[in-house]
Formats: structure tokens, sequence, C-alpha cells
């Protein structure tokens, strides 16, 4: 599998290329009331609102750090229930191939933050786990962020 690998605070996470838009430097967020805390806001990416959520949060329970490294990985629609992302994390790594069906792979570990991490799998940089795009919102936080962007 084809993915880019992103890191979340000292966790180094693939994200699979097909499910990528682009790659864009951080912006500020429209803050929303009464969101979960790894949700940051409505971003204006490309001419639209997206929602701006914070993948270190969901994954780690911490925010990734406001440094230069910090990126916005704009996910595409069909990849994430319908709706598009915005990722916000800590560094963009490299373009890698990685087997997560492998013998060497733990496919389907259910992770932290809503079920986001798919699978850990090892290669020459060590350990990287799998980041599920359609697993990121529930049915209610796209409903809540669909009805944000039209608002906009």
């Amino acid at each position: 599998m084809r993915i880019v690998e992103a890191w979340l605070a000292d966790q180094r996470c693939a994200i699979p290329i097909e499910s990528i838009d682009e790659v864009l430097p951080l912006v500020e967020a429209h803050t929303i009331a009464g969101t979960p805390p790894w949700m940051l806001g409505m971003a204006r990416l490309r001419g639209a609102f997206v929602p701006l959520i914070d993948a270190t949060m969901i994954a780690k329970g911490t925010p990734t750090a406001r440094t230069m490294n910090a990126r916005i990985v704009l996910l595409r629609p069909e990849h994430c229930g319908g709706i598009r992302l915005a990722l916000v994390v800590g560094r963009i790594g490299g373009l890698l191939s990685i087997d997560f069906a492998s013998h060497a792979s733990h496919p389907w570990i259910a992770g932290a933050g809503l079920g986001t991490l798919a699978a850990v799998a090892a290669d020459e940089g060590g350990a990287i786990t799998l980041l599920d795009p359609a697993a990121l919102l529930t049915p209610e936080h796209r409903t809540l962020f669909r009805q944000a962007a039209q608002s906009r």
C-alpha cells in the first residue's frame, strides 16, 4: 500500500495516499461551540469550509504542537464517509510502500480515538500505524459538520 508518513507527536502513522487530496500549511479555523476538543473548527480551504481535526488529539489525547512542521492533510470525501476532512498532523515524512497485510503486521488493531488506527506494521523506520480516514467521524459528527459548513 502506498502511504504518506505522518507524525502524531512521537507516533508514526500512515495515511493511504489514495485518501489524500493535498497537503497544506497550517491555517486558523473558525471555532464551533459544543464540539469535541479534537475538532479545531472549520477552516476555509480552496474556497470551501472544511472540518479541521487534530489527528494527534484523536490518536494520543494531546494536541498537535503548532510548529513550522505542522501540516494539514486534506482528505478526499469518498474516503471519509462522504465529507471532506482536514487533518492537522505534527509533520509529514515521506511517501512509502508498506504491506499492512504481511505476516509481520498486526491488522485490525482497534486503536485509540474512534477506532481510527486500523493496523500496525514495521519497516526500517520502526513501527507505523495505519490511520483509517473512514473511521474518523461518527455519523453524528458528519451531520454536525455538514450543518456547520452550510451555515458559513
